[in-house]
């Protein structure tokens, strides 16, 4: 099995980035601008044809621990385990490490995911520090469909 890994310092405290990394409202400001919260507690997150259901199974100030449950024409990503860890360093600065672990292999949906947590995890930054992420957007995507190779 493979795990992506990838950390980032943002200037913003955990209280801020827990909540952008555990809510509806947070997931759709920098992750996918239609993510769903059913009455299960699972988070569904669009990107335009594929989809991912995870379970919250942590969240804490230490971050957040997610199982996807359910996909949408994304099944190396079923039964893989989202863990974003969060630290805090001096100057109000966050140290966030993601690991997404459980891929089957390094195929094209492992280098999509790769190239698609690096531009996400800016997004979050920028949601955080200026209150406005670049989450994928199954409207806009739609209306240009050359940005949807890049967001997907």
């Amino acid at each position: 099995m493979y795990t992506i890994e990838n950390s980032i310092e943002i200037t913003a405290p955990v209280a801020t980035l827990r909540t952008a990394i555990s809510t509806r409202d947070g997931f759709r400001a920098w992750l996918a601008a239609d993510t769903e919260l059913d009455t299960a507690g699972r988070f569904t997150f669009p990107f335009g044809p594929r989809a991912v259901t995870l379970t919250l199974d942590r969240a804490d100030d230490c971050g957040i621990v997610m199982t996807c449950v359910q996909v949408q024409d994304n099944p190396e990503w079923l039964g893989t385990e989202l863990a974003i860890t969060l630290t805090p360093l001096a100057g109000g600065k966050t140290r966030l490490d993601l690991a997404h672990a459980g891929y089957p292999s390094k195929d094209e949906c492992y280098e999509r995911s790769t190239m698609g947590w690096a531009h996400f995890l800016l997004s979050l930054a920028q949601y955080v520090t200026t209150g406005k992420g670049n989450p994928f957007d199954s409207k806009v995507t739609a209306a240009a469909p050359t940005s949807a190779a890049v967001a997907s």
